[in-house]
């Protein structure tokens, strides 16, 4: 007779799975958020730079611009965050429900082997009581 696979099994693999991609999603969120960090201090340090070097006229013809991008490097850095934090709260989301499955687990493999010890000393008692009887009725 085939046995049935175990849906509770089937569901710790499936969730294993699950954390392994929260996890990964996580890593390349936060290089992200590493690469919009760079670009906005990179893009501050030129406007910096540039303030410096070039002569009043040349650092006002395009100013503009390069405050816009610094202003746009800022946000993309401010969005990466915040998806790293929500990719963060999923990951710890999946690592919960993993936890609790394996509980389940644990619980239900406690309680199989309640019941299978409690047949066996059912099973020994029938025996001894038995066992009893039959030293009665023949002593």
């Amino acid at each position: 007779m085939a046995t049935r696979p175990d849906p509770l099994a089937s569901l710790a693999r499936l969730r294993r799975l699950q954390t392994g991609v929260a996890r990964r999603r996580v890593a390349e969120e936060a290089d992200r958020l590493l690469g919009a960090e760079r670009r906005a201090q990179d893009t501050d340090a030129t406007l910096r730079t540039e303030q410096g070097a070039a002569a009043p006229a040349d650092y006002a013809a395009w100013i503009g611009r390069g405050l816009a991008e610094r202003d746009r490097a800022a946000l993309g850095a401010a969005h990466a965050a915040d998806r790293l934090k929500d990719r963060r709260a999923a990951l710890a989301e999946a690592r919960v429900a993993e936890r609790c499955i394996e509980q389940l687990m644990r619980d239900r493999a406690a309680a199989t082997e309640s019941r299978l010890q409690r047949k066996a000393q059912a099973a020994t008692d029938d025996a001894a009581g038995r066992a009893a009887q039959a030293a009665r009725r023949g002593g």
